[in-house]
């Protein structure tokens, strides 16, 4: 057991050395996520208005066959005016061109909206187009920008990573299970020192005979107050802080 909790003690250090690489990546990973979901969000609803507008222009189109269709319906119908021979036909024809004309109106209505509608689209996607640039042009700068940090320190952190591995290989899995399961909850502090007869991170007062069994490096001991895995080391070396 001496050798695993070691074993912790020394993976407690590789960790640390691994959060303090990441830290210098600062906040650039929250931003490349962040812009890249606000580009990818943007270029949605782009597609999203080109396709209604598409729509919208068929529509349009077809609307306009339609009014077509509509006054050359009533131009025929003012023209058989002339031809008529009794109030019954006059009559008859009338009521058919306003039949036709309240078709018409309600027709130009609605091409009337589909250009409005035309137009709003229009103005939209001009103004998204350039959002949409300076959105790919932020994400390239930062996503350069992490990469210049990653590859500056990926030499480094390779290398704390294969002595990551090879700690934890020498660590017994239910030992190692213990201690990534306490790390998830609270970070790279998971292995604490006594240290003047307390926790070496919540400066919790040991009792003397806890202090005692930890010192024997014998069996796996949790701080009754922060829940951390206690040991001893001759160094006293202060593992956690």
């Amino acid at each position: 057991m001496k050798g695993n909790l070691t074993g912790l003690v020394d993976l407690q250090k590789v960790d640390k050395e691994l959060q303090a690489l990441e830290a210098l990546k600062g906040d650039l990973p929250q931003q490349v996520g962040k812009l890249r979901n606000e580009l990818n969000a943007a270029k949605e609803t782009y597609g999203s208005q080109r396709n209604e507008l598409t729509e919208i222009k068929k529509t349009k189109a077809l609307g306009e066959v339609e009014l077509q269709d509509f006054q050359e319906k009533a131009k025929k119908y003012r023209e058989q005016l002339y031809a008529v021979t009794s109030n019954r036909e006059y009559d008859a024809i009338t009521t058919e061109i306003d039949a036709v004309d309240a078709k018409i109106s309600d027709v130009e209505d609605e091409v009337l909206q589909f250009i409005e509608d035309e137009e709003i689209l229009e103005q939209e996607l001009a103004n998204a187009e350039p959002e949409i640039t300076a959105l790919e042009e932020n994400l390239d700068k930062t996503e350069k920008e992490l990469n210049e940090k990653i590859q500056a320190t990926e030499k480094e952190y390779e290398a704390f990573r294969r002595q990551r591995d090879e700690i934890s290989e020498s660590v017994e899995r239910r030992v190692l299970y213990q201690y990534e399961r306490i790390r998830k909850g609270i970070g790279n502090s998971v292995v604490a020192e006594i240290m003047n007869n307390a926790c070496g991170s919540c400066f919790s007062s040991i009792p003397p005979q806890k202090q005692l069994e930890v010192r024997t490096m014998t069996q796996l001991i949790f701080c009754e107050s922060c829940g951390r895995i206690l040991v001893y080391t001759r160094k006293r070396e202060a593992v956690a802080s």
